[in-house]
């Protein structure tokens, strides 16, 4: 997986349409990343934010509670 990665490649990555990773920032519920060509150049550390910040929104399902 490359190290950077753009709204679109997030998107596929979580299976969740691009408008949602792009309202994440635009929001404020995480900072811009830099920008590339135009392009939001997001770094592979930030998609653990980002899979709280799709959660969060109910975007992506909450983690299930590890059964004993």
């Amino acid at each position: 997986m490359a190290d950077i990665l753009t709204s679109r490649e997030v998107a596929d990555l979580f299976a969740v349409e691009e408008w949602r990773v792009r309202r994440i920032f635009e929001s404020g519920d995480l900072p811009e990343p830099a920008r590339f060509a135009g392009r939001r150049a997001i770094p592979r550390s930030m998609l653990p934010d980002i899979v709280d910040a799709l959660r969060l929104h109910d975007w992506l399902p909450k983690r299930e509670a590890a059964h004993a």
